[in-house]
C-alpha cells in the first residue's frame, strides 16, 4: 500500500509540475534530480515536450512549426541526447524549409547557482542526406550528468502537402507533452495516428482574420493599380493534443523499425477552398499517389528514353533467345556497369540519361534504367514503389510514403523481383532493406497495385564443426559455413569487399582466446552459388575442468546462450526478415582417458502452427560425441499474438544448448 500511495505522489508531482513549465525557468529541483521518479534506469527524460503548427498567408499557404523542448540528462549515456538532428526539405531547385529562431542552453548547477550557457554557432552544423534532405544539428555545451538541456526553434514550409510528423513517445521516458494544431477553414487535413499510448485530445473553433495583399482590378480607373490590403475573417480550427507520463519505447530484438509503433501524429493535405473557389481535393487513395508520382518528369517521362542504352543492349538481344536468359543478361549488365550512390529516392535526379554515362546513380535512376532495358527487350517489367525499413512503413496514402524503387518482372504467372543496386542481389533474393511488408506495382498507364515484399525463400547456414577436447581445458579443430539465399546476400553484403586479415581478426575478437587459421573462402562473388568458408582454429579455456571431470557445453562457441525476448509482453510484431533455417553438425572427439558420464537428452521443439522448430539430437559414438542441431523460422512476420510462444521457445533452447555433457577419468 505505502508503495501505491508513493506512485500516486509521484505521478501527482509530475503531472502538476508539467502543466506550469516556461521556457527559461529551469528550477534546481530538475538539475538535482537523480533518478527519474517512474523509471530509474533511463540515463535521460523529456521534462517537457510541445509543439505548435499554425499557417500563414503571403499570395500562398505556409506553415510554420515551432518546438520547444525540456530535457534532464542523467548519466553519461545520456550524452547522446545532447545533439539534437532536425529533418530539413532543402532540394537543389525549388523552395527550401528553413530552420530559424534556435535559442538553445545548458544548465547546471554550481554551489547554489544555476549557470546557464547558450549554445555558441560553432555547435550549428548541417550534414546533407541526399540531394533533396539535410539535417540541421546542434550540440549543447558543457553537458555534464544532471546537466538540464532546453531548446526552441520554428520550422518554415511552403510544402502544406504533409505537415511535421510529431512524436509523442521517444526511446526515453517524456514527462509532459502537448502539441497544438492551428488550421484555418480553408485547409483541410486528415490525421493519422500510430502508437499504443492513449493521447487525450481536445477540439476548438474560434473566428480569426487574415490580411493579404491583392491588386484592384482595371476596371476601377480611380485606382492606381498597386497592392492594396484586405483583411479577412474565418474560422480557425484547434486541435491540442496531450500525454502524461508516457514510457519509453521499448528496445527489442527482432523489430523492422522501432520507430513504426512509436505513438505520434501525421497530418495529410486533403482538400483546399479559398474563398469564392471550388473544393479542390488532393492524393486521397494510393491510386492518386502513385499517378502523381508516375505522372512526374522525373519518374514515368525517364521510363520512356531508350537511346542512351541501345548500344550495349543489342549485343544481348542478338546473343539470347529466351526472355529467361535476356532479363538475367541484362539484370547483370546493369548491376555491373551501374553503381549506387548511396541515396534512396523515388525520383531521378540527375535523370537517367546523365546517370548511365557517369555509371552512378541513386536508386531510382539504377531501377528505371533496368526496367526500360527490359522494356525494350519486350520483357514485361515494371517499378515498384515501396519504402526502406529504415523509413518505415506507409500505413496511408501519401506521396512521403515511398523512398525506394526496384524492378517487377512478370513472366505467365509468375513474377521477380529485381534490385541492381547491390552487386550481390539476386532475382527474388534482395536487399534486406527493401523487405519492409508491402510495396506497389505501377503499370505502364500509372495504375498500381499492391505486392508482398516479404521473402518466402528459405535462407539457410550450414555449420559443420569437428572438435577435438584436450583435458587442458583447450580445443582445436576445423568449422566450415556454407550460407545460402539471403544469408548469402547479407554476408556478401557485409564482407565480399572487407580485408580477409580484417575478418578473421573480428571473429577472433568476438570469442576469446580463439586463434584462427587457414582461412579460406569460396564464392564470394559468384552469387549464384553459395559462400563457403573454412578454417582451423584452437581455442584456450574452452571448458571447465574440476578434479577428474570436465564440464563443456556440446556447441561450445556456436551455443545461443541468451533469449532474445525479455520483455513480459509485445504489442508489435516479430519480424526476422526472411524465413530462414540453420544447422550445425558437430563431431566432438574425447581426450584420451576420459568417458561421458552424462549428455543432454535429444529433444524437438514446436511453435504453433508449425511456424518453427529446433531439433537437438545427440549420440555417443566410440570415443566421441555427435551433434546435430538445427533451427526453422518458416515465416517472416510474426504477429504479437505468439510473443508469449516465442519466448518460451527461445527460452528452452537456451536451456538445451547450454546443458552440459560431463566426462569422467577413467
Amino acid at each position: 500500500m505505502k508503495h501505491f500511495v508513493l506512485f500516486l505522489f509521484l505521478f501527482s508531482l509530475i503531472n502538476v509540475h508539467s502543466q506550469n513549465f516556461k521556457f527559461g525557468k529551469v528550477s534546481e529541483e530538475e538539475i538535482n534530480e537523480k533518478t527519474h521518479p517512474l523509471d530509474s534506469e533511463t540515463s535521460a527524460a523529456f521534462l517537457y515536450k510541445k509543439a505548435k503548427t499554425y499557417f500563414k498567408y503571403d499570395n500562398q499557404w505556409k506553415y510554420v512549426h515551432e518546438v520547444e523542448v525540456r530535457l534532464k540528462i542523467y548519466n553519461k549515456e545520456g550524452f547522446d541526447w545532447a545533439t539534437v538532428a532536425v529533418p530539413l526539405y532543402k532540394p537543389s531547385l525549388g523552395t527550401h524549409q528553413d530552420l530559424t529562431s534556435l535559442k538553445a542552453y545548458t544548465y547546471n548547477l554550481e554551489g547554489n547557482k544555476i549557470i546557464k550557457e547558450r549554445i555558441k554557432n560553432d555547435a550549428q552544423f548541417e550534414e546533407d542526406i541526399n540531394n533533396e534532405w539535410v539535417i540541421e544539428k546542434f550540440t549543447f555545451p558543457n553537458v555534464k550528468e544532471g546537466s538540464v538541456l532546453e531548446y526552441t526553434y520554428k520550422i518554415s514550409s511552403p510544402y502544406i502537402s504533409s505537415l511535421p510528423e510529431f512524436d509523442f513517445q521517444e526511446n526515453i521516458p517524456v514527462n509532459f507533452v502537448e502539441y497544438t494544431l492551428n488550421i484555418p477553414e480553408y485547409l483541410g487535413y486528415k490525421s493519422y495516428n500510430k502508437g499504443f499510448f492513449p493521447i487525450k485530445k481536445i477540439e476548438r473553433k474560434n473566428e480569426a482574420q487574415f490580411t493579404f495583399s491583392y491588386v484592384p482590378t482595371q476596371r476601377d480607373a480611380f485606382r492606381s493599380h498597386k497592392k492594396e490590403l484586405s483583411t479577412l475573417n474565418y474560422i480557425l480550427n484547434t486541435t491540442i493534443y496531450t500525454g502524461e507520463n508516457i514510457s519509453k519505447l521499448p528496445q527489442e530484438e527482432y523489430v523492422n523499425n522501432i520507430n513504426n509503433y512509436k505513438t505520434d501524429i501525421k497530418h495529410e493535405l486533403e482538400w483546399t477552398k479559398m474563398p469564392n473557389a471550388y473544393v479542390e481535393y488532393y492524393a486521397t487513395t494510393w491510386e492518386d499517389v502513385v499517378q502523381t508520382i508516375y505522372n512526374s518528369s522525373n519518374f514515368g517521362k525517364e521510363l520512356e528514353k531508350s537511346n542512351y542504352f541501345k548500344p550495349e543492349i543489342s549485343s544481348i538481344l542478338q546473343q539470347f533467345d529466351t526472355k529467361e536468359e535476356k532479363t538475367q543478361a541484362i539484370f547483370e549488365l546493369v548491376k555491373n556497369r551501374m553503381v549506387w550512390n548511396g541515396s534512396n529516392s523515388k525520383y531521378t535526379f540527375d535523370g537517367v540519361e546523365k546517370a548511365y554515362k557517369n555509371k552512378s546513380g541513386n536508386i531510382a535512376e539504377i531501377n528505371l534504367i533496368l526496367t526500360a532495358m527490359l522494356r525494350y527487350a519486350g520483357i514485361d517489367a515494371y517499378p515498384v514503389l515501396l519504402s526502406t525499413k529504415s523509413y518505415g512503413i506507409p500505413l496511408y496514402p501519401t506521396i512521403d510514403g515511398f523512398n525506394y524503387v526496384i524492378c517487377q518482372v512478370e513472366q505467365g504467372d509468375k513474377y521477380f523481383l529485381l534490385d541492381a543496386s547491390s552487386k550481390y542481389s539476386e532475382p527474388n533474393i534482395l536487399p534486406t532493406r527493401t523487405l519492409n511488408w508491402n510495396g506497389r506495382v505501377v503499370r505502364k498507364d500509372g495504375s498500381s497495385e499492391e505486392i508482398n515484399l516479404l521473402s518466402n525463400i528459405m535462407s539457410k547456414k550450414i555449420t559443420n564443426l569437428n572438435v577435438q577436447v584436450h583435458d587442458n581445458g583447450s580445443i582445436e579443430g576445423k568449422l566450415r559455413n556454407a550460407y545460402t539465399e539471403q544469408y548469402a546476400l547479407d554476408f556478401r553484403e557485409e564482407y565480399a569487399a572487407e580485408d580477409e586479415n580484417k575478418y578473421v581478426k573480428d571473429i577472433e575478437n568476438n570469442h576469446v582466446s580463439m586463434i584462427i587459421s587457414d582461412y579460406r573462402s569460396q564464392n564470394k562473388t559468384d552469387i549464384y552459388k553459395p559462400i563457403i568458408e573454412d578454417f582451423s582454429f584452437v581455442k584456450q579455456n574452452a571448458f571447465d575442468k574440476i578434479g577428474d571431470k570436465i564440464y563443456f557445453q556440446p556447441l561450445f562457441f556456436l551455443a545461443v546462450t541468451k533469449n532474445p525476448f525479455l520483455s513480459e509482453t509485445r504489442k508489435y510484431p516479430i519480424d526476422f526478415s526472411y524465413p530462414n533455417s540453420t544447422t550445425q553438425l558437430i563431431n566432438i572427439t574425447l581426450p584420451e582417458d576420459y568417458q561421458v558420464e552424462s549428455i543432454p537428452e535429444s529433444v524437438i521443439l514446436q511453435l504453433p502452427d508449425e511456424l518453427g522448430e529446433f531439433k537437438f539430437m545427440i549420440s555417443k559414438n566410440g570415443n566421441g560425441i555427435q551433434l546435430s542441431v538445427s533451427s526453422e523460422i518458416r515465416a517472416t512476420l510474426l504477429p504479437a499474438q505468439y510473443y508469449d510462444a516465442l519466448k518460451q521457445y527461445y527460452a528452452a533452447m537456451v536451456e538445451k544448448q547450454t546443458e552440459k555433457i560431463v566426462l569422467s577419468k577413467t
